[in-house]
C-alpha cells in the first residue's frame, strides 16, 4: 500500500488565481480523477501584485508538490514549477498575464467570428 505522502506526491493541484478589486487571491484544488472538480481545499488573498500572490503560493505548496497547474481570471495559463515561483515571481508573474491576455484575445475573437455555416 503507498503512503499518504507517495500518493500527495502523486497529485498535481490546480492553483485558481484572481483580482479582486485592488488586490490578488488564489484558492488551490486538487483534482482527484478526470472530469471531477473537486472544491477548493485552501484559499488566500489581499495581496497587492500578482508576484506577492505566487510567493504565497510556492510557500503554501512547495513543501508538498513540484508542479502546478495554472488558471489566472478564469483561462488555463500552464504549468508551473513551484521554485519558479520562488526564485522568479515577477517574471512569472508577467508570463503568466501575458498567457491569459492570449487565451483571452483567442477567445474573444473565436466568440466574434460569424459561424462559417451561416449565409
Amino acid at each position: 500500500m503507498r503512503s499518504a505522502r507517495d500518493v500527495q506526491c502523486g497529485l498535481q493541484p490546480v492553483v485558481e488565481l484572481r483580482k479582486e478589486a485592488a488586490s490578488y487571491a488564489y484558492s488551490v484544488r486538487a483534482p482527484r480523477s478526470k472530469g471531477v472538480i473537486p472544491p477548493s481545499s485552501y484559499s488566500n488573498g489581499g495581496f497587492s501584485t500578482l508576484a506577492d500572490c505566487l510567493l504565497d503560493v510556492a510557500r503554501a505548496l512547495g513543501g508538498d508538490f513540484k508542479r502546478i497547474y495554472v488558471r489566472l481570471d478564469g483561462y488555463c495559463v500552464g504549468e508551473r514549477d513551484i521554485v519558479e515561483l520562488r526564485r522568479g515571481p515577477q517574471e512569472v508573474a508577467a508570463e503568466l498575464r501575458a498567457a491569459c491576455d492570449a487565451v483571452a484575445s483567442a477567445a474573444e475573437a473565436g466568440a466574434a467570428a460569424p459561424e462559417a455555416n451561416d449565409p
